[in-house]
């Protein structure tokens, strides 16, 4: 009777009790096998990687005459994962963040942001863009309202190829106008939170 077991390379998944059940019986009676047996042949490596990104306020895109502010793109934050020791891994991002609104008077002119989520891999350093989302609030007949909510978004790539990437996150346009005197409604963007998963495909 075999006494040591190394895993389930020692039985090949034969349709049989393996030895480790004969010599341990309430393994057999309390999960019927399963410590004998894989679930899967094939046994998928989890990668994690996750970051806390950096707060923004929006100020006013517009003067107080209605003409267009130039807009620089707001860093929320970046993740990096390095997928190199997989195959063909399929790669999972997830953003979150709060958004806090709060009007100073009534507005025709709703206020969006638009997210854009980019990536740097270490084959080429280039970066590649993966994906916009837009938010959008507006309060026509309320002239002073606050809304605090939460917004999200997520971005999946399947067998691609190995790699080290870093994940960016940024607003890259954003429509917050002067709504009297050259004041803006009161937009922030806050605790943003970056993650991102990894596995092999096969």
């Amino acid at each position: 009777m075999k006494l040591n077991y190394n895993g389930p390379e020692d039985h090949k998944y034969e349709d049989k009790k393996c030895d480790r059940c004969d010599y341990h019986e309430p393994c057999c009676e309390d999960h019927k096998y399963a410590h004998c047996y894989p679930k899967s042949p094939c046994a998928y490596g989890i990668l994690f990687e996750c970051n806390n990104g950096t707060m923004a306020k929006i100020p006013s895109t517009t003067t107080a005459t209605g003409a267009p502010i130039n807009w620089v793109p707001r860093s929320l934050g970046c993740v990096s994962i390095d997928t190199s020791c997989l195959k063909m891994p399929t790669v999972k991002f997830d953003f979150n963040c709060i958004i806090q609104y709060r009007t100073i008077a009534a507005s025709t002119v709703p206020s969006t942001l638009t997210f854009g989520l980019f990536k740097v891999c270490d084959n080429n350093g280039e970066e590649i863009p993966c994906g916009t989302w837009e938010y959008r609030v507006n309060f026509v007949d309320t002239p002073v309202e606050e809304l605090t909510t939460s917004f999200c978004f997520s971005y999946c790539e399947c067998a691609s190829c190995p790699n080290c990437c870093t994940y960016y996150v940024r607003i890259i346009e954003a429509n917050n106008p002067a709504v009297g005197g050259g004041i803006s409604n009161i937009l922030d963007v806050m605790a943003p939170s970056l993650s991102v998963m990894a596995k092999s495909s096969c």
